[in-house]
């Protein structure tokens, strides 16, 4: 089964890949979230899997926009959660006293923003597409004042030097990602699923959202999370997604999500799949 990501190599999505199909023998990074999503919808990949929220930083909005705008066509199929490290590196013979710019992933840049203004107070941060493009930077010859923020296995891929380790500012920081198919049926329920919802309502009836999750509650359906997302068609209109901790072939979804859409302008059903937690994050959870 062949995979597209974001990439470039070394990135946590590529971890992600790993846990999700160890067996995968073909895996291809791609720069940005939605051109590994375009290489599923051409038919050249099987799965497409990108980041989609941070437990420090919060949602991946191009991953959002993606979910929003390819709805009905596109499917989730599997999501898991890891745990997130951070280093910083350079190349060989750069020293932290060296270092005046620090080029990483936006979230990456956010959760180690503490441990840069004590360290390095004095050096500039620098946006890049992920944490790996920005460690790729450097093993291609960047400055020898930069240094990048990315996972540890990085620095290995990339023959940096790791300058400081586990760097963020929450060591239980965790990561989620999703895989995508091209549209289909679902697969049958493992008994640790998740079910994602699509929806959209141009209604202007106060407490609409309200009453659709009710139908949730009213069946015994967790609400596992909700993000909305803004409509570009029309002002201060919104879609909302929403996770729940169930199967779709669960009778008590199945029924709210058939009294939703009397509420509703559209519903749409982004998939039914199993929810991974990876051994490391649940030990953590566990402790703490």
């Amino acid at each position: 089964m062949k995979y597209a990501y974001l990439g470039p190599e070394g990135t946590f999505t590529e971890s992600a890949v790993r846990r999700l199909a160890p067996s995968a023998r073909q895996t291809v990074p791609f720069p940005t979230v939605p051109a590994a999503v375009e290489a599923l919808r051409s038919g050249g990949f099987a799965r497409a899997v990108i980041p989609l929220e941070n437990s420090v930083s919060g949602v991946v909005p191009p991953t959002l926009g993606e979910l929003v705008a390819h709805a009905g066509r596109l499917r989730i199929d599997a999501q898991v959660t890891i745990g997130v490290t951070f280093a910083l590196m350079a190349a060989e013979g750069t020293r932290l006293a060296d270092v005046r710019r620090v080029v990483s992933h936006p979230h990456a840049l956010g959760q180690c923003r503490q441990w840069v203004a004590r360290h390095l107070p004095h050096a500039d941060t620098v946006v890049a597409d992920s944490t790996a493009a920005a460690a790729a930077a450097l093993a291609g010859g960047g400055p020898a004042t930069d240094a990048a923020i990315a996972a540890p296995e990085a620095a290995a891929r990339y023959g940096l030097r790791v300058l400081a380790h586990d760097i963020g500012a929450r060591h239980d920081a965790m990561t989620r990602f999703v895989s995508l198919r091209r549209s289909g049926p679902d697969e049958p329920p493992t008994g640790r699923d998740r079910t994602t919802l699509l929806i959209t309502s141009d209604r202007s009836a106060p407490g609409v959202l309200t009453g659709v999750l009710g139908e949730l509650s009213r069946r015994q359906v967790s609400i596992a999370w909700i993000q909305s997302w803004p409509r570009q068609t029309a002002r201060g209109r919104y879609h909302f997604l929403v996770e729940v901790d169930q199967h779709i072939a669960y009778p008590g979804l199945a029924e709210a999500v058939d009294a939703m859409r009397q509420g509703v302008d559209s519903l749409s059903l982004l998939g039914s799949y199993p929810y991974i937690v990876d051994r490391e994050v649940e030990g953590e959870r566990a402790a703490a």
